[in-house]
């Protein structure tokens, strides 16, 4: 489970189905990715799109998927 990701998603106001359009996925499949049923290691691409949306860096992404 991304706890990080539920919990940055959160802070931002924003639902599963907001995250989803923002990166252009369906809602279930993000909730794969929150829950790490998906991208058990998150692509770059990945990476970056949601930083862009929570405001993060690709350092602090890689951080906080670390532990």
């Amino acid at each position: 489970m991304r706890d990080w990701l539920k919990e940055e998603r959160l802070k931002q106001r924003l639902t599963q189905k907001q995250m989803a359009d923002a990166l252009r996925i369906t809602e279930s499949y993000y909730s794969f990715i929150e829950s790490g049923d998906r991208q058990k290691k998150m692509d770059v691409s990945l990476a970056i799109n949601i930083g862009n949306i929570l405001g993060l860096s690709i350092e602090e992404i890689i951080a906080k998927e670390g532990t």
